[in-house]
């Protein structure tokens, strides 16, 4: 098969026809890697004012549970996100190009992402002839989009690239190769799922048709003189790697929000003090004034009513400074569960137009023991402990009207929570199993894998309904290993 012909194809914008509708709000659970998990929210941008809750309990045995500082294990990030077609190209602008090139690369994703499922489909199909073509046919137009997405937008780069500033010159370069970078990683997950396949005619015939798109971008890399990814000098592609890092730093810059944040308490902390002291001084100062009339009353030494007026004293104040740290020990708890431990504000980008604040929202992180039914046996009255880790978020996301105009129409919400402080905890990643060895009938030991499994679930509450991801975080020694789903 040609290179060339794979410029005959269907249109870049048809790679947008799998989004999904965006008046409800997504959610998604996973490991992010050995040690933090991660969920991710994104919630719709609308016209109005709209309010979500999510909530995240991971439950943990009670005996596996280390005490730590929730906040500082806690990452939380946001980005704006949007329908690929929404945004139009715009060559003349730094902020242009960059969010174009966002916008570019996200259809490259999902275009990768058709032809791993294309490839995937081809081992279902192996030894039907009948459905061979039409495998194939997906397989390569899939392809076909991606390569010819990036033919197109190098077509527009050069549209008056001799006549532009030296800042915008610089941008298309960079937009050009940040898309190679991405053609090239829609061109090794396709080979990675092909390589599964093993021989067969269909598998041979789309790695063919990826081999061709790779060379004919390799070719194109060398003649700009981009960073060549070369398999046989590691050094080479660790520049390759940190080339392609500071790329996609560069270019999703322009979507991601700041974040301003602040405790509550440290917020309240004074006026609850002073309204906790002022309790605390009139209830300290009314048992003075009631215990020094019992004093007068009763005693007629002079010396007697001094000390025991001094002692009155004495144990009034004690009973103020204690009272005082109660009550704003007490205040403080009842600020935290009826409001928040902490308010943050996604602010926009210095390159966006339209509202400052995108989302406000309300945070709190707490811990709850709990004894529940031994699950072996819960007729028995067993019980077993653990430690409800809550996360609770009340986020309200403003009125966006001139975000969606721009065809920004969501924000993606990605936290993820660090669990090494658990791992400490836990037993060795393996353990001893005896096994008969039937042929030499002897005993063996076999190392069986130690692995731990934390319930998690992720709710998101909005007025359009329920959603709720619900699955098992499987641990060990070494760190987060996978979730499963909830099937």
């Amino acid at each position: 098969m040609a290179a060339t012909s794979l410029t005959r194809t269907i249109p870049p914008e048809k790679v947008a026809s799998e989004e999904v509708s965006a008046a409800k709000p997504e959610v998604r659970a996973g490991v992010h890697d050995a040690s933090r998990v991660e969920w991710i929210v994104s919630l719709p941008l609308a016209a109005t004012e709209q309010e979500f809750t999510t909530e995240v309990v991971i439950e943990i045995p009670s005996n596996l549970f280390a005490k730590h500082a929730p906040w500082d294990q806690l990452q939380e990030l946001a980005r704006l996100d949007g329908r690929e077609e929404g945004a139009a190209f715009d060559t003349t602008t730094v902020d242009g190009l960059r969010r174009s090139a966002v916008t570019l690369a996200s259809q490259l994703t999902r275009a990768g992402d058709a032809l791993v499922r294309h490839c995937r489909l081809i081992s279902k199909h192996i030894g039907k002839p009948a459905e061979d073509s039409s495998v194939v046919l997906g397989s390569l137009k899939w392809l076909q989009t991606a390569v010819l997405l990036v033919d197109r937008t190098r077509t527009r780069l050069s549209l008056g690239a001799a006549d532009a500033r030296i800042e915008i010159v610089k941008e298309r370069a960079l937009v050009d190769e940040y898309l190679s970078v991405r053609l090239l990683e829609v061109l090794s997950g396709a080979e990675r799922e092909l390589e599964a396949l093993g021989e067969s005619p269909l598998a041979n015939e789309l790695e063919e048709a990826c081999a061709c798109a790779l060379e004919r971008e390799l070719e194109f890399r060398a003649s700009r003189g981009f960073i060549e990814a070369s398999g046989d000098s590691p050094r080479q592609l660790e520049r390759y790697l940190d080339r392609s890092s500071k790329l996609k730093k560069h270019f999703q810059e322009v979507l991601f929000l700041t974040a301003e944040r602040y405790a509550v308490s440290q917020r309240l902390h004074h006026v609850a003090a002073a309204l906790a002291g002022i309790v605390a001084a009139m209830g300290a100062f009314v048992m003075q004034i009631v215990l020094l009339k019992q004093a007068t009353a009763s005693t007629t030494a002079v010396t007697g009513g001094f000390v025991l007026l001094t002692v009155v004293a004495g144990v009034s104040y004690a009973v103020r400074d204690r009272a005082k740290d109660v009550g704003l020990h007490w205040m403080t708890g009842r600020m935290h569960r009826l409001y928040a431990q902490r308010v943050v504000r996604w602010r926009l980008p210095r390159m966006e137009t339209g509202p400052s604040v995108v989302i406000h929202a309300r945070e709190s992180i707490d811990e709850e023991l709990r004894n529940d039914p031994d699950p072996l046996n819960p007729e028995s009255g067993a019980k077993t402990s653990s430690t409800h880790l809550r996360f609770k978020q009340r986020a309200t996301v403003e009125s966006s009207g001139s975000l969606v105009e721009t065809g920004i129409t969501r924000v993606r919400q990605v936290f993820r929570y660090d669990m090494s402080p658990i791992f400490s905890r836990l037993d060795d990643a393996t353990k001893p199993v005896p096994v008969l060895d039937v042929r030499a009938h002897r005993v063996r030991t076999a190392h069986a894998p130690r692995c731990y499994r934390f319930p998690m679930t992720v709710t998101v509450t909005s007025r359009s309904g329920v959603i709720e991801e619900r699955g098992t975080l499987v641990v060990d020694k070494r760190g987060l290993d996978r979730f499963e789903p909830n099937e």
